[in-house]
């Protein structure tokens, strides 16, 4: 085991989204530390221009990298759009993990499904590159893309019962009756996976992106041979903005209380 083996991992999002992903981290790496960064201060991002997104992220993987990181998860997939195109990052390639590529390999090379819905924010679903990365691995992909860009704010707002959701559902799921598997391009969305199903009486499957991520991590870790092997510090909560509302709702995302600490991004 290097030294560098038990440096903390980094992981962010704009908002509390990315506490899906990280707790997906956790089980699957106890042993690891993680410092998580919710920039709510500037969210959402998915509504964002490219220069203000690049601004907003490399502030945060400054900030990551001052805390010695060994390694980065991008989890929100509308600064995933954005990474690729910033060339000052403090990270190299092998050190960041993002939510999109995992999945686009992962469906991309499967023949089980062929017909595949994406939904996410506005930013992700105009960037293209889901479908463009799927089609490119495998151009007998028939793809529906979609933005839903009220149900991240919903769900930082609690609003998740299915009663609520469905005349949302309604609108937004139009052209998806022939999907047989549904990407959520958002961190925010593994909250509604058993909804999402529900609204189609089971006929299709919602992928479990958080699990794909902590066991592309993982694997990346261990092939680097920089995975920590006993754990030796507590993990670490950023909020650019504080208020109750996301301390109420981190524990629907993260399924405990945590103590979160300012940062200026």
């Amino acid at each position: 085991m290097t030294s560098q083996s038990t440096q903390p991992i980094g992981v962010f999002d704009s908002g509390l989204g990315g506490l899906c992903i990280l707790s997906a981290l956790k089980n699957k790496m106890p042993e690891e530390q993680f410092i998580y960064v919710g920039d709510t201060a500037h969210l959402p991002y998915g509504d964002k221009s490219e220069g203000t997104l690049k601004e907003y992220v490399g502030a945060i993987f400054q900030f990551l990298k001052h805390k010695n990181c060994k390694f980065v998860v991008v989890a929100c997939n509308s600064a995933a759009t954005v990474i690729h195109k910033m060339d000052n990052l403090p990270f190299a390639k092998d050190q960041i993990i993002e939510v999109i590529t995992p999945i686009v390999n992962l469906i991309g090379s499967q023949k089980k499904y062929k017909n595949i819905g994406i939904i996410g924010t506005r930013k992700t679903i105009s960037s293209g590159m889901f479908n463009e990365a799927l089609l490119k691995k495998n151009p007998a992909l028939n793809i529906t893309a979609k933005a839903t860009p009220l149900l991240a704010p919903m769900i930082e707002d609690g609003f998740i019962q299915e009663h609520v959701l469905k005349p949302i559902f309604d609108r937004y799921f139009k052209g998806f009756e022939s999907c047989e598997l549904i990407i959520p391009a958002c961190t925010h969305y593994p909250i509604l996976y058993s909804q999402i199903e529900n609204y189609f009486n089971h006929g299709l499957k919602v992928l479990h992106t958080p699990k794909i991520i902590a066991e592309t991590l993982d694997y990346t870790l261990r092939k680097q041979t920089i995975f920590n092997e006993k754990r030796n510090a507590e993990d670490e909560y950023y909020l650019s903005d504080i208020t109750p509302e996301f301390l109420r709702e981190s524990k629907l995302f993260l399924g405990e209380e945590v103590d979160f600490s300012h940062v200026s991004l």
